[in-house]
């Protein structure tokens, strides 16, 4: 299908590499993936729910009201057990708004120090809500465990990736190509489930709004 002429979905991020990794999981969708960037002037989201889901649906909800569309908005974070769950919701925000993904990396290391390599465990956690005309459609959850390295490793990828390793594999996210990242991440499996739910509304409703 033509690009130019599908349904416009606009992604709630300002983060062009968020926008690209989840065109890798609609790509059979008929989507053009627009990201907030499209909406000049636009006024961030509220982001003061206190769970990954309530700030993914207020963030969906806020821009759907602003435009006719489709609006996803997804929430993640990590969760690292030694620091009792932080960064955890204020992940986006750890240290303050301009501070770069390595900076909080290395914020997250420092802080893990002196913690064994036993005592290290974390989880990435992603929620993703799609709205329409001021009503929440679906929310689909995604989770995977890991652990904090000892240093940063890996280039793909962005935010925490470089210091959560994947046991099973020995690996960072970053070190994983975005196709094993795709069937790995917690945005990957929150992804996943909402393509599905996309693909069967489109095929129930084919030509209608899916509200």
């Amino acid at each position: 299908m033509n690009r130019e002429d599908s349904q416009a979905l606009l992604v709630a991020t300002f983060n062009r590499g968020k926008v690209r990794e989840i065109q890798q999981y609609f790509q059979r969708l008929p989507f053009r993936l627009l990201d907030l960037a499209s909406l000049p002037g636009i006024q961030p989201s509220p982001e003061d729910g206190s769970s990954f889901e309530e700030n993914a649906c207020q963030k969906a909800l806020y821009y759907s009201a602003q435009t006719e569309g489709l609006v996803l908005a997804d929430d993640s974070g990590l969760a690292v057990d030694a620091l009792n769950g932080e960064p955890g919701i204020h992940s986006g925000r750890y240290l303050r708004d301009s501070a770069t993904d390595e900076e909080r990396c290395r914020a997250i290391l420092w802080r893990l120090r002196d913690v064994p390599k036993d005592r290290r465990s974390a989880r990435f956690v992603c929620c993703v809500a799609l709205a329409q005309h001021g009503g929440i459609l679906q929310a689909c959850h995604g989770i995977v465990e890991g652990r904090i390295g000892l240093e940063l490793q890996g280039t793909n990828g962005f935010g925490y990736d470089p210091i959560f390793i994947l046991p099973s594999l020995g690996k960072t996210l970053a070190e994983l190509s975005p196709g094993e990242k795709l069937q790995i991440s917690h945005r990957g499996q929150a992804l996943q489930t909402m393509e599905r739910y996309l693909r069967q509304a489109l095929r129930d409703r084919p030509g209608e709004s899916l509200r």
